[in-house]
């Protein structure tokens, strides 16, 4: 008699790409770097940032 392991189901599934860290940067439009979204001013370029809701 052979014996088979029975397939094993995930418990906790991996999140998509798209998680918290990405979602809290954006681009600044005039230098085009990753600034968090909460800032008004770019720290690379000093342009202003308009806070989104």
């Amino acid at each position: 008699m052979s014996r088979h392991r029975a397939e094993r189901k995930r418990l906790f599934r991996r999140r998509p790409a798209d998680d918290l860290l990405q979602r809290s940067f954006r681009n600044c439009p005039r230098c085009t770097r990753d600034v968090h979204v909460f800032f008004d001013v770019c720290r690379h370029c000093g342009g202003a940032l308009e806070i989104s809701a």
